[in-house]
This record gives C-alpha cells, sequence and structure tokens, in this order.
C-alpha cells in the first residue's frame, strides 16, 4: 500500500512520554535535542512563546494541520432571525462577540445574523466531523496539505463555504434545524439537531462521495439491518454513523474513558464533537487521559478569497481536554468505506460499553409513556433527600411512571428495554422548565449507575436501578 493511503510513517528518534495518537495513527513524542551552547533562558522563554510547537514530531503537526477545521465567522451572508427566536442584538451576544461587530450587525441587518459567535460552536465542530469524513472519503486518511490532491480539498472546502448555495454551509444547518429539530437561528445545537441536519443535507447532495448517513440520536446502537440494506446496493458503498450518546449525569463516568480514547484511536474514527457545558470542540486523538481538540471558537472574518478561506480551515494549533473535565453528552463520526470494513470495525468494537451492534431496530418508544410528567405527584418525604426531586436536565429513571400508566391503560410495558451489563436504562429527559416549550424526550442513555431513582407510587419506595 502506499503512503498515501496509511499517512507517513512515526518519525524516528529519542522519544519520552505517552504518544499522540490522532484518528488511528500514532506517533512518538520526540525528546528535544539540546544544543551545545546553551540558549539564555530570556531566548528559550521567548522561542518557547512564539513556538508553541516548535519541538513537537513534525510528522505529527503535519497530520493535524491537515485536518479540516472549522470555526466562528463574523460578517457573513445573513440569516434571518424568526419570531420567538434570539434576537441579534442582545445582551448574550454583546458579552461573547465584539460588541462592535454586534452593533455594526444591528445596524446593517437589524433583524439578521451575520456571526454565528456565541451558538453557532456545536454546528462548526459538526462541519469539522463532516468535512474530514468528507476528506478521508475522497483523498484517504493519508491525506496532507502541499500535495497534488490539494486541489480536490479546496472543493471540499469550498461545500462549507458560509453562503446559502454551498450545500454545507452554517445557512443549511440552521435551515436543517429549523425543519428537524424545532432549533431556531441563534439557537445552540444539540448531538442531535447536528446528526440530524448533516444526514439529510448528505441526502440532498448525493455527489458529497458518502452514500449513507445511519444516525443513532440517543444511543450508541448500530443496526445492522439498515447497513445491509446500504451494502445490498453496493458492497463498496461509504458510511458515516453518527452516534449521539451521553455517558453520564454532569461528567462522563470514568467507566467510559477507555472506550473513548479507542473510539478516537481507530483508523474508521473521524473524530467526537463534543467538549465542555454549551462549548464544544473537535476532538482529533488523545496522549494519556487527555484528549486533544480543535478549538472553533476563534471568530474569523467572512473570507471572500477562496485561497485566504483554504488557509483559514487549517491549523496546526491544537488543545487538550483531561477526560474528567469532558461533556458527557457528545456526537461520535465513524466511516467506513465498503463492507469489508464494516466487518472490521464490527468486529473492533465487539467489547465496547459505548458502542452496540444490533440486528434490527427495537420497537417504537412513542406509545410507552404519552402522560405528563408535571402531572405525577411525587409525595413528601424527608428521609428521600435529593433523590426525591426531579432535578432540570438530570436523567432518572422512569419505571415507576411506566409502571403507573399501566394502571391507568390497557398499554403493555415495552420490552425492547432490557438492562445489558448496566448500561441501558428506561431513561426521560427533563427539559428545562423555565421555557414554554414541550421537551420530554424518551431516550435511550448510557450512565452506567449513576441514574436518579423516582419514588413509586403505589408503594412509596424509590426505585433506583445499579
Amino acid at each position: 500500500m502506499s503512503e498515501q493511503e496509511n499517512g507517513p510513517k512515526p518519525s524516528k528518534g529519542a522519544t519520552t512520554g505517552e504518544e499522540y495518537t490522532l484518528l488511528g495513527v500514532s506517533y512518538p513524542v520526540l525528546l528535544k535535542e539540546e544544543s551545545p551552547n546553551e540558549e539564555p533562558y530570556f531566548a528559550k522563554f521567548l522561542s518557547g512563546f512564539f513556538n508553541q510547537n516548535s519541538n513537537e514530531n513534525a510528522d505529527f503537526l503535519l497530520d493535524v494541520r491537515s485536518r479540516l477545521h472549522f470555526t466562528y465567522r463574523t460578517r457573513f451572508v445573513p440569516i434571518p432571525a424568526v419570531p420567538g427566536g434570539p434576537s441579534p442584538l442582545s445582551f448574550h451576544f454583546l458579552i461573547r462577540d465584539n460588541p462592535f461587530n454586534t452593533i455594526e450587525n444591528a445596524i446593517n441587518n437589524p433583524s439578521c445574523f451575520n456571526t454565528d459567535v456565541g451558538w453557532g460552536c456545536m454546528i462548526r465542530t459538526s462541519q469539522s466531523l463532516l468535512g474530514n469524513a468528507l476528506q478521508i472519503a475522497q483523498l484517504s486518511r493519508g491525506y496532507r496539505v502541499g500535495t497534488d490532491s490539494e486541489s480536490q480539498e479546496k472543493a471540499i472546502i469550498d461545500w462549507f463555504a458560509d453562503m446559502p448555495e454551498a450545500p454545507f454551509s452554517i445557512h443549511n444547518f440552521v435551515r436543517k434545524g429549523m425543519e428537524l429539530s424545532g432549533q431556531k437561528p441563534g439557537e445552540w445545537f444539540g448531538p442531535a439537531a447536528a446528526s440530524r441536519s448533516i444526514q439529510s443535507l448528505i441526502r440532498e447532495f448525493p455527489a458529497c462521495g458518502i452514500d449513507a448517513c445511519e444516525t443513532s440520536v440517543s444511543s450508541g446502537d448500530v443496526y445492522e439491518e439498515d447497513v445491509l440494506n446500504v451494502f445490498a446496493a453496493s458492497k463498496e458503498s461509504k458510511i458515516l454513523f453518527l452516534m449521539g450518546v451521553k455517558l453520564g449525569i454532569n461528567a462522563v463516568n470514568e467507566f467510559y474513558w477507555d472506550d473513548i480514547k479507542k473510539i478516537l484511536g481507530s483508523k474508521f474514527s473521524v473524530g467526537i464533537a463534543g467538549g465542555r457545558p454549551s462549548s464544544s470542540l473537535y476532538f482529533i486523538g488523545s496522549q494519556g487521559n487527555e484528549l486533544l481538540y480543535l478549538d472553533p471558537h476563534t471568530a474569523q472574518p467572512f473570507a471572500m478569497q477562496q485561497s485566504s478561506f483554504y488557509d483559514s480551515c487549517h491549523t496546526s494549533h491544537y488543545g487538550k481536554l483531561p477526560l474528567q473535565d469532558l461533556d458527557p453528552s457528545m456526537l461520535i463520526g465513524i466511516l467506513v468505506s465498503g463492507q469489508e470494513e464494516y466487518t472490521q470495525w464490527k468486529l473492533e468494537v465487539q467489547n465496547s460499553n459505548i458502542i452496540n451492534i444490533l440486528q434490527k431496530k427495537p420497537e417504537s418508544l412513542d406509545n410507552v409513556y404519552d402522560g405528563d410528567l408535571e402531572s405525577f405527584n411525587m409525595p413528601d418525604n424527608d428521609a428521600l433527600n435529593d433523590k426525591s426531586t426531579i432535578v432540570d436536565g438530570d436523567y432518572v429513571d422512569i419505571r415507576a411512571v411506566l409502571r403507573q400508566g399501566e394502571c391507568a391503560s390497557s398499554c403493555e410495558r415495552d420490552d425492547g428495554f432490557q438492562n445489558v451489563q448496566c448500561k441501558k436504562q428506561n431513561i426521560v429527559v427533563i427539559g428545562d422548565r423555565t421555557t414554554t416549550s414541550q421537551d420530554v424526550e424518551v431516550e435511550r442513555v448510557l450512565v452506567e449507575q449513576e441514574t436518579i431513582g423516582v419514588v413509586e407510587p403505589q408503594r412509596g419506595e424509590v426505585v433506583d436501578i445499579a
């Protein structure tokens, strides 16, 4: 196989520390060779300040720079605001963006957004995930900037320009967010809205090179019946899998740390869009118990010249985030090119605690619970302490609620949920009740032992599943 297919081999030389892993490729950490004539301390300080990556593995940095990286933009083609949605001129955006940019936008386009600063970071990390999936699908994982294939990569980058006519522009992400998830312009996307938007945009633009996009908005489940239907048309089909998962309540359970690193270390990985609460990052690798990421929170002006736009979509600067600081909600991306690769990936994840390959989809949950959680009266009981309170944004076991529903109707309890190695629970997400929107969603979530008990309505007991 050629180097273009597999990427360059790591540099030889003295190494120290834990190696870097970047989307399936490993690189050693190189020791800096000391000069025989020691530089003055101040000169070393200045050199390190202006050349932060000067003593890192050059092959690793080239790989980082070759990944597509999309960030906040200002002064792009305006996106109209909608009634009931955020205002382009708000205190929130004044704080997050340059106030002069916000005021200028309000004067020139009082009812439009011409920047995504403060609300578009999940869209930008989703663009990065999709962009790198397209780059790998068309140019292979071994692509590096400055090669003969650069013109082909520029064609891919053009699809993400901040203009309505570009198939994967922020304008089209926002359009799909409204159509499929009810997300208004100026509102922050979550993993589910992002995955639905990507799937629909790929379907609208089949020339992109990805033949199918399979999504699981609230679990790491992949349904083989859907996958085999794609390969029935062509065994060489390229499939992008998007899995939105929540691996804990307030932080990622340590039980899943190794699995996250394995996902980013897989040759089939196209990264993870996640980060801190309401602050998305694009994770591309790991070193030890730290994840490597590209940060979308640098605001760059809309680039009228194509050459400037191309250059702005690459960087060798990356960040590190300890796994214990990672938000538990994330969007995992996997790309397989053909049925043979799918078989390899299937074997690779057979012992995963996050990703599950299932034969077919379980029965729909739409009719399992159709009540109003606010009307569920829970008796006062001081002995229950905090566990008797349903907290906004928390995950609550609803088996007690489902049992109450059984008494009130002839509806049978759904058998689709089974406890498999303490991974899958009956979960209901309680949204922010300070808003008027209906935000109750039943979903599968990987939480291991962190579910919160709900009072058993008939016996006054707390049901807390381990």
